[in-house]
């Protein structure tokens, strides 16, 4: 297995991480949290939430990965060649 899945995994946390402030941000400029949030403040609290907890899923499928590429596991019939 190549490294572009762990690639392509980094790069993915790495934009979702960026995501996620800005979405903070978003939050953050939406003034008191007392007030009735509006239906877009709710849809960010919603998308910061969901990217929270896929960062550490995709962080752990990245070790995964990283595992998976290692050498191919030899078997006690192939040693015997």
């Amino acid at each position: 297995m190549t490294s572009a899945p762990r690639m392509l995994l980094d790069t993915s946390i790495a934009n979702l991480r960026t995501l996620a402030a800005f979405f903070a941000d978003e939050l953050g400029n939406c003034g008191p949290s007392r007030q009735i949030p509006s239906p877009e403040a709710r849809a960010c609290r919603e998308a910061l939430l969901t990217i929270s907890v896929l960062i550490p899923k995709l962080q752990a499928a990245r070790y995964v990965v990283a595992d998976a590429a290692g050498p191919p596991p030899r078997y006690a019939a192939c040693e015997d060649d």
